[in-house]
């Protein structure tokens, strides 16, 4: 594979018409330019995929020994029981990991990968913004020879990942909540306009068709998701005058606020609302959470391999793996209330 020329200093001159000087100041924020210049430059690098090597390596570098985790963030606690466990397996085998978060935004992706890409980490372990927004960077790093790993979400055979097979477990869910008497099941997690369903969403959506189960689209929820779902859930179906007999939610942190509101609202889980989570984080058990798991200890070990393998022969075949998930059955799913 011919591997392309990272972006230089000189590239960035040509393209903005601006001297080293003005470009060093806008990285620096030392001053000097005005505003305007500042962005100016910031946007031509990041269209480029140019920055400045912090650490006077360039990509002839020798190995820094670390690799970067980027995430969404740690409120999530799925999150942070990954990064534990990745930095765990990592430290075990002479690896130092940097962890950034996104919280969502592109731009503060792009940054993170431009920067620690410039010789501050050898490899990046990305759970990436929703709907490839950041795509063509991730392509540009590819041409030059940089490994790159995407978890949870794939980008079909061009990138390595490892995503987590929820179908399975979806499928028991519902066939349970369908024998006991549910017809509809509504969804509530943050889902981006798209033209198709994608994600846990749309994983649910084939699932429910599967085993015979409406979805119901109107009582869901897809504007919110994790600590604000439960208010935002409720008032949607106060709203609507009705609420739905049972949820799917796209995490346990967004199940958890959705049942501390119900709780508050002096209603029973599961008799007014059955609850399905994701994830099996600590505190799930604590609420008698239904849930689905994915081991995240496997998880990180089979990242740490897959990486291994890639910086070891970055032309090698792509590897594209998936986890099973297991449903943990407790107490918050059940018959739809009589009422």
């Amino acid at each position: 594979m011919i591997r392309e020329k990272r972006p230089t200093l000189a590239d960035l001159v040509k393209k903005t018409g601006f001297s080293q000087g003005a470009i060093s100041r806008a990285f620096n924020g030392n001053g000097g330019i005005s505003d305007a210049t500042c962005k100016k430059i910031l946007k031509a690098a990041r269209e480029i995929g140019y920055h400045p090597n912090p650490s006077a390596r360039n990509f002839k570098r020798g190995y820094s020994g670390r690799v970067g985790i980027i995430l969404p963030n740690l409120q999530n606690a799925n999150y942070s029981e990954i990064y534990e466990h990745l930095d765990t397996v990592m430290s075990s085998g002479g690896t130092a990991t940097s962890l950034a978060l996104t919280h969502y935004c592109a731009e503060r992706e792009a940054d993170t990968i431009l920067h620690w890409s410039a010789g501050e980490t050898d490899a990046l372990v990305i759970n990436p913004i929703p709907k490839g927004v950041n795509l063509d960077l991730y392509r540009k790093l590819k041409s030059w020879g940089y490994p790159l790993l995407f978890i949870y979400l794939s980008f079909g055979n061009e990138f390595d990942c490892l995503t987590v097979d929820y179908n399975q477990s979806l499928r028991q869910a519902l066939s349970y909540l369908k024998d006991v008497g549910h017809k509809k099941v509504a969804y509530v997690g943050f889902v981006p306009p798209a033209a198709v369903a994608y994600g846990k969403h749309g994983t649910l959506v084939k699932a429910l068709e599967d085993v015979g189960l409406a979805f119901d689209e109107e009582l869901s929820v897809m504007h919110a998701s994790g600590a604000e779902a439960g208010r935002a859930s409720f008032e949607q179906w106060q709203t609507l005058g009705r609420r739905p007999t049972a949820v799917v939610a796209f995490n346990d942190e967004t199940a958890a606020s959705i049942y501390c509101e119900a709780r508050y609202l002096g209603l029973q889980i599961p008799k007014d609302l059955s609850l399905l989570g994701g994830d099996d984080v600590r505190d799930a058990e604590l609420i008698g959470l239904s849930t689905i798991r994915n081991d995240r200890r496997e998880m990180a070990s089979k990242i740490f391999s897959m990486l291994k393998n890639r910086m070891r022969d970055f032309d090698s075949p792509i590897q594209r793996q998936s986890l099973r998930s297991e449903l943990v059955m407790r107490q918050s799913l059940g018959p739809p209330s009589k009422d």
